[in-house]
This record gives C-alpha cells, sequence and structure tokens, in this order.
C-alpha cells in the first residue's frame, strides 16, 4: 500500500503541474490579448480575469486530487467486495 500512495503522490504532482502549464499559456495569452486590445477590440474586465485566475485554480486542484482519487475508489471497491469461501 505504502508503494502506491507514492505512486498516486508522483501521478497528483505530474497532473499538477501539466495543467499548470496549460493555465500559464492560457492566462498569458490573455494578458497578450489585452495590451493588443486597444487595436483589435475590447479590453477584458477585472472580474473576467478574476473569473480565469479562479477557474485556473481549480483546474490544477482538481487535477492533483484525480489520481488520488481514483486510486481511493479503486481501493474502495476492492475492499468492499464480500469473499466466498
Amino acid at each position: 500500500m505504502g508503494a502506491e500512495k507514492v505512486a498516486a503522490f508522483g501521478e497528483s504532482w505530474n497532473a499538477m503541474a501539466w495543467q499548470m502549464l496549460y493555465a500559464n499559456q492560457a492566462l498569458t495569452l490573455s494578458l497578450m490579448r489585452s495590451w493588443w486590445s486597444p487595436w483589435f477590440g475590447g479590453r477584458p474586465s477585472l472580474a473576467d480575469s478574476m473569473q480565469q485566475v479562479q477557474s485556473a485554480a481549480m483546474g490544477v486542484l482538481n487535477a492533483g486530487i484525480a489520481p488520488v482519487r481514483r486510486r481511493a475508489r479503486a481501493n474502495a471497491k476492492r475492499l468492499g467486495k464480500t469473499r466466498s469461501r
């Protein structure tokens, strides 16, 4: 069980790192879009920007907890079965 927890922890960190990469790319694109907005259209509001940051943070947390939840659900299913003798 110890090795399984370590593996889930590693998967969790990896998933969070990839999700942070995607979130940083999206936020950078949004920032660049706001710099060019005087020439190409409307500027995003502060509420829109904060919503994007909050969504990025929740995405990272969800990506991090998914491997742990998957392992816990599999363990609960495996341990919940009754043995027939």
